[in-house]
C-alpha cells in the first residue's frame, strides 16, 4: 500500500505538471548496457528499467522517477543503484512464484506488465517467470521483454502488447535468455518500427557464455548503429522496421 500510495501522488503531480504538453513530443531512450534503459517520456518522467548489479559494466550515475523490474536476477534488479526514485514496480512478487499485476499511470505515460516466461518450458525450470513492460507515452508505444525466454509469444501476449513503435528485446542467447533467431521470429511476430537489441556479449562481458549482437543482424537490410541516445517522434518511425544498435558508453 506504501507504494502504491506514493505512486498515486506522484502520478498526480506529474499529471498536473505535464498538463499542455504534446504528446507527439519525442521520447529519448538511453542505453547502459545489458537490459538497463532509462526512457524520458515527453513530459519529462524518467523510468529506468531493469538496473544492473556488478556484472562487468561500470555502475554509472543514474537518476530517475520510476523503477520497473522485469524480474529479480541481480543483473536487472539493482533499483539502489537508481537515484531520486519514488516508486519502484517489480514484474514478480518477492518469492519470484507469480506475477504482480500491474497498469500504473504516471504522467502521460502507462505502464502495463505482461506476464511472461524466462525459459522455454512455461517457467518451470529455476529460471522460472519473467515480465514484459508496456510503456504507452502519449502516442508512442515502447515494449522492454525483459529476460524472455519463449521461442515465440502466445496470441495473449501478442494482444496484450498490440501495435509496437519500440521493442527492446534480448538476443545473446546463452544458458539465460533467446538468441538470434527466436529474436527474430517475436521480433516478425510484433512488426515494430524499431526494435533495439539488448542482453548481449559485450567488452563488458568478454568471457559471457552468450553471443553478441552479430547473429541477430544477419539478413537484417535496416541497421543503424547510435549512441548511448536515442530519440523516436510518432512522424518520424521508420518502416519497415529498423534494428537500432545502441551504444552502451
Amino acid at each position: 500500500m506504501r507504494r502504491l500510495a506514493g505512486l498515486v501522488v506522484l502520478a498526480v503531480g506529474l499529471l498536473v505538471a505535464g498538463q499542455g504538453l504534446s504528446v507527439s513530443a519525442a521520447v529519448r531512450i538511453r542505453y547502459h548496457g545489458h537490459a538497463f534503459f532509462v526512457v524520458t517520456a515527453p513530459d519529462g518522467v524518467r523510468f529506468a528499467i531493469d538496473p544492473y548489479g556488478q556484472i562487468g559494466y561500470p555502475l554509472p550515475e543514474v537518476s530517475a522517477d520510476v523503477v520497473l523490474v522485469t524480474h529479480e536476477h541481480r543483473d536487472h534488479n539493482n533499483v539502489g543503484l537508481v537515484r531520486g526514485a519514488r516508486a519502484v514496480l517489480r514484474g514478480l512478487t518477492a518469492d519470484g512464484r507469480d506475477w504482480n499485476r500491474i497498469r500504473e499511470r504516471v504522467g502521460v505515460t502507462t505502464v502495463t506488465s505482461i506476464p511472461s516466461f524466462h525459459d522455454d518450458q512455461g517457467g518451470t525450470s529455476p529460471r522460472g517467470l519473467n515480465t514484459f513492460f508496456l510503456m504507452e507515452m502519449g502516442d508512442l508505444r515502447l515494449a522492454h521483454l525483459g529476460d524472455v525466454g519463449q521461442p515465440a509469444l502466445t496470441d495473449a501476449q501478442l494482444r496484450a502488447l498490440g501495435r509496437l513503435d519500440v521493442l527492446m528485446i534480448p538476443v545473446g542467447d546463452g544458458p539465460f535468455t533467446i538468441g538470434a533467431a527466436e529474436a527474430t521470429r517475436i521480433t516478425e511476430q510484433l512488426q515494430p518500427a524499431v526494435v533495439i537489441p539488448m542482453h548481449y556479449k559485450t567488452a563488458a562481458r568478454p568471457d559471457w557464455p552468450g553471443t553478441d549482437e552479430g547473429p541477430f543482424l544477419e539478413g537484417k537490410r535496416d541497421v543503424l548503429r547510435t549512441g548511448t541516445t536515442y530519440e523516436v517522434r510518432k512522424d518520424r518511425l521508420p518502416r519497415p522496421t529498423r534494428v537500432v544498435v545502441m551504444a552502451w558508453r
